[in-house]
């Protein structure tokens, strides 16, 4: 009970300080963010992926919890292949959220491009419960975009959902790995990514990144 209660307001705290903000990198929840300081002596929880994660704001958001976030602007699934010790096994995770994907897709749009993502994921995950078995992983499903702003380029909904679909199937036959399918959270009628949570079409805003901090929430505190 006392960790259900704690995530509604952080929750609640996300929502009202990143509501009216696009990345919400000049917020503090200083007054409203509940201290938690007790919960997660044990643990280091890692968020992995490209500027999705870069730019939420965990410090603020998570300020007493043990989260590390690993994301880093323009990143591929190549490029954390390429760097898995500095990127995921050099904190000994407890916890791996994994968020990849949407950047490797920028500029083509094959069955053959969805496939290798596909598989760069798994390559991603695989390595990491070879390396740090004691690690839960959480693969996050490919956000949306909206292809009427800017920020989308040529990603496509449709190969997106293609990756996610490959992505739900792996992890409901994989021990030890859990899908957790923001995808349907985040769009709209026209299964785009909502104007209410994205201004770019690609990135969420602060509204956004408090629904993807509900979202999250359950998994963090499991």
């Amino acid at each position: 009970m006392k960790k259900r209660a704690i995530s509604i307001l952080v929750i609640l705290g996300a929502i009202i300080l990143l509501a009216n903000t696009n990345q919400g990198t000049a917020l503090s929840l200083g007054e409203v963010q509940t201290k938690t300081s007790n919960i997660y002596q044990n643990e280091n929880i890692v968020l992995l992926g490209d500027s999705i994660f870069d730019w939420y704001p965990t410090e603020r958001i998570f300020s007493d919890l043990p989260i590390v976030n690993s994301g880093i602007v323009g990143n591929k699934t190549t490029d954390i292949l390429n760097n898995m010790e500095a990127r995921v096994y050099r904190y000994n995770p407890t916890k791996v959220f994994i968020q990849i994907g949407t950047n490797d897709i920028e500029w083509d749009d094959s069955e053959e491009l969805n496939q290798e993502v596909y598989e760069n994921i798994v390559k991603i995950a695989e390595g990491i419960k070879e390396n740090r078995s004691q690690s839960e992983i959480y693969i996050i499903s490919i956000y949306p975009v909206n292809n009427n702003l800017p920020g989308a380029n040529d990603r496509h909904i449709t190969e997106i959902k293609s990756i996610n679909s490959r992505l739900k199937k792996y992890c409901a036959t994989t021990e030890g790995v859990e899908y957790i399918d923001a995808f349907k959270e985040l769009i709209d009628e026209n299964e785009m990514f909502d104007e209410m949570y994205t201004n770019d079409g690609l990135h969420p805003n602060g509204l956004g990144y408090a629904k993807i901090t509900e979202i999250l929430m359950k998994y963090i505190y499991e």
